[in-house]
């Protein structure tokens, strides 16, 4: 009997490294490169231009700078941004042509790899925050265009930072175990010249909007596809939810997308957080037909109700009035009307609205710096209140507000306050 339970447990032992060993492989694996869409050696001066400037367009679209940019110098390519997860920190790679620090011995067909299967040469398995799990759908023919662009950029010879992940995370193979589970196939998207197909390719792959606006399973802290777009909050803020019952119910509307995307700011809010850099390198440089395309596929096209002012919820606090009257109406007016083109309104402001305060509080306790946006909107200053409210009065502020104009009840304890700053420290 004894000598027939080991021969099963070592039978299962080899059954075990086998499946170990074979999700390995699978998960280290890129799978068919299709071919380059042109010859790069006999591209002509129009051939050559036009490969260029769509180049840009998909670096643009694909958000790229605001991962690899440098915190320090604002170079596009030089890398060096914190990502911050639940596994540790990364950072932005360095991805500019410097053949030392960078990727300028990069051929197309490894830049295609690393885009849309997170393989670097030498079988190097790139963490999942490089969102391939989205570009996996991305054409070859954009990968040629961005690999013409990027090889044009000045070489910058900064060294990456490593990354400073918890184990067992650190051990850099296991993204192939990770891979195997979670890894989509790259498949080429299958395009169209319909605006909502467009807008989809933009929105899910360039885009990949939904690594942070969709939530993530607790298994393996990949995308949750059953939620997509639902919301989720991540780095120490709410991405809020994007499908189109959410946009309307928070007033928004396809022009109004259109304005947020171009400019950073509409009767709804101002860009602030991860996405001040989108919006910097990304949205704002986008061409406009892109952008509307963006706005008609998150809407699909709907007939939406515009910029609204909920119905208070309950009965607000007087501490939370004066609070805000004199912390805030003097810029965001008694009424939240605010002021054009220096303070957003808060009568029809969606952070108010989303489930959760966390963004509220942050952006309280924070302030924004004054900047101009895009495309001649500008913010002033709004000052941070992180040394000047108590748990208690920040949760009276914050329920004040949400009762106001979110249409949200005045729930959010002294507690909650706490708990939420916490987690918008540790994503720093």
């Amino acid at each position: 009997m004894a000598k027939t339970w080991i021969k099963g447990l070592g039978a299962a032992a080899v059954l075990g490294v086998l499946v170990a060993g074979g999700m390995y492989l699978y998960g280290s694996a890129s799978g068919d490169v299709p071919p380059a869409t042109v010859d790069f050696a006999k591209l002509g001066p129009q051939e050559f231009d036009a490969l260029y400037k769509r180049g840009e367009q998909v670096f643009r679209g694909g958000d790229c700078a605001a991962c690899h940019s440098s915190p320090a110098t604002g170079a596009e390519l030089a890398g060096g941004v914190p990502m911050v997860t639940p596994m540790g920190t990364l950072y932005g790679s360095n991805i500019s042509p410097s053949k030392e620090h960078g990727i300028g011995g990069w051929t197309a067909d490894d830049l295609y790899r690393a885009v849309a299967a997170g393989m670097a040469p030498g079988r190097k398995n790139l963490y999942p925050a490089m969102p391939y799990a989205s570009y996996h759908q991305i054409t070859r023919a954009d990968v040629d265009a961005l690999w013409v662009w990027l090889m044009k950029q000045p070489a910058v010879e900064v060294a990456n930072k490593p990354s400073e992940m918890n184990f067992p995370f650190s051990i850099r193979p296991a993204v192939a175990m990770w891979n195997a589970l979670n890894r989509p196939a790259a498949k080429e998207f299958d395009m169209s010249v319909d605006e909502l197909v467009r807008g989809k390719y933009l929105v899910d792959v360039l885009g990949h909007c939904a690594e942070c606006h969709s939530p993530r399973t607790k298994a393996t802290f990949a995308m949750d596809g059953s939620r997509y777009l639902e919301g989720n909050t991540i780095e120490g803020s709410y991405a809020p939810a994007l499908t189109p019952d959410a946009l309307s119910e928070r007033g928004w509307t396809k022009d109004d997308l259109v304005k947020f995307f171009r400019t950073g700011l509409s009767p709804q809010g101002v860009m602030t957080f991860r996405m001040s850099s989108v919006l910097e390198h990304s949205t704002s440089r986008m061409a406009e037909a892109d952008v509307r395309a963006m706005a008609a596929y998150l809407t699909q096209n709907r007939e939406m109700p515009g910029p609204k002012v909920k119905a208070a919820e309950g009965q607000t606090s007087v501490k939370g009035e004066n609070l805000y009257l004199g912390l805030c109406a003097g810029c965001h007016g008694a009424q939240g009307q605010g002021q054009p083109h220096s303070s957003v309104p808060m009568s029809t402001n969606t952070t108010a609205m989303f489930p959760t305060p966390i963004n509220l509080i942050r952006v309280i306790r924070e302030g924004v710096h004054e900047r101009d946006l895009a495309h001649g909107e500008r913010m002033q200053t709004m000052p941070g209140y992180a040394d000047k409210l108590s748990n208690e009065e920040m949760a009276d502020l914050v329920n004040y507000m949400r009762q106001t104009w979110g249409g949200r009840p005045g729930d959010v304890t002294a507690a909650q306050v706490a708990e939420h700053v916490k987690t918008i420290e540790h994503s720093k």
